[in-house]
């Protein structure tokens, strides 16, 4: 059952960053990291990717990627996308069709 991630998650979350302790390194290619992990009660891995982008500011990434309506204009692999709800500031349920094999993802 899913819920509502809270502060203490977030910093979880940012813990994960540095620490490579069960992670596999799936792909290292140039300035990107690709890794993966099992996820205990789950058929699926959680992955996690470390790139650097040498002219380009995180808060701009952070932009980029959470426009929605920019997001169409440079995501070649996105068909859809939409937001099915928030469930408050920082939570929030979508969705988001890509072309891979037609597999559909929400995030």
């Amino acid at each position: 059952m899913a819920r509502i991630a809270d502060d203490s998650d977030f910093e979880a979350l940012k813990r994960l960053v540095d620490n490579h302790d069960g992670w596999t390194l799936e792909l290292s290619k140039s300035d990107t990291e690709v890794y993966t992990r099992p996820v205990p009660g789950c058929n699926f891995n959680m992955v996690k990717i470390h790139t650097e982008f040498a002219d380009v500011t995180a808060d701009i990434v952070f932009d980029v990627l959470h426009d929605p309506d920019y997001r169409k204009v440079w995501d070649s692999h996105m068909l859809a996308s939409e937001e099915i709800g928030i469930l408050n500031v920082n939570n929030d349920v979508g969705y988001y069709a890509k072309d891979s094999e037609r597999k559909d993802v929400e995030l």
